[in-house]
């Protein structure tokens, strides 16, 4: 029974890695170039907001000249989001790096995949970069590929204030004009972004147990959901019924929990899960 409860709160678990809500993403992570460029592994670090996301980067540089040592890779570079569609992101991005003592310019498109709620991503870059000797340029391609641990804080101008909270005023603010949704169906919206985050982070959490046992299903109950300006909390509950491997016997047990989301353009994307 206490291996069927593990298996349960893990579950539940990998919705609420990803923290507190808030529009801006921290990401930390570990990239190699796979060999079509210098670096062998290397570590970044960087924020977003919106669209746009600035990040540096540390790697092991290979020399590429038998019996010569490598040395340290250091670059920084800025990214926007062209495109996004469920967790598939494209974005451009441009920056510039020091490679064994050469200054570089690059410039590319990445594709970032995430499942929402869950604070893991991978990436893929591929573009050119134009390296500076002292002889000349030496334009050639280069490739990134890495895995980032994604962390919500806040705002970076601070926390996203509810309309009229200077007033006292606590009614939720609407969405954009633009966006023609009366209060009921931006709630709506908001509870369906919800479910949808939900279902996929279980989905995923389903798979990354699947060794502990031999039938997994799950249920997602939306209740009402709380406008505060440009942020929401969506209530509701799951339920989870498993058959441990091992056993034949199926239970079933029931969390409630809360979904939070912050306003993007005439939507609402999900930043973190609470279990009550």
């Amino acid at each position: 029974m206490k291996k069927i409860k593990w298996m349960m709160g893990a579950a539940l678990t990998a919705l609420g890695l990803s923290g507190a809500a808030g529009a801006a993403d921290v990401r930390l992570g570990l990239n190699s170039s796979l060999g079509l460029g210098c670096q062998v592994v290397g570590v970044r670090a960087g924020v977003q907001e919106g669209r746009v996301g600035v990040h540096a980067q540390g790697a092991y540089c290979l020399s590429g000249v038998q019996g010569r040592a490598g040395g340290v890779a250091v670059g920084a570079a800025v990214s926007f989001d062209l495109f996004r569609s469920g967790g598939l992101t494209t974005y451009a991005l441009a920056g510039a790096d020091l490679l064994n003592g050469n200054s570089a310019l690059h410039a590319g498109l990445g594709l970032r995949y995430g499942i929402p709620l869950i604070p893991v991503e991978g990436y893929i870059e591929a573009g050119v970069q134009r390296i500076s000797t002292v002889l000349q340029p030496i334009v050639g391609p280069r490739l990134a590929l890495g895995v980032n641990y994604k962390v919500n804080v806040a705002n970076l101008q601070g926390t996203l204030p509810a309309t009229g909270a200077a007033t006292g005023d606590s009614t939720p603010a609407p969405a954009p004009a633009e966006c023609k949704l009366t209060p009921d169906q931006d709630a709506a919206a908001a509870r369906a972004t919800a479910q949808s985050a939900a279902e996929a982070a279980l989905s995923a959490a389903a798979s990354a147990y699947s060794a502990g046992f031999s039938s997994f299903s799950y249920k997602v109950n939306i209740g009402s959901a709380a406008i505060s300006g440009n942020t929401a909390q969506v209530s509701g509950s799951v339920t989870i019924t498993l058959v441990a491997r091992g056993s034949n016997t199926q239970t079933s047990d029931t969390y409630t929990g809360t979904v939070t989301l912050v306003r993007d353009g005439c939507g609402w994307v999900p930043t973190g899960y609470r279990q009550n």
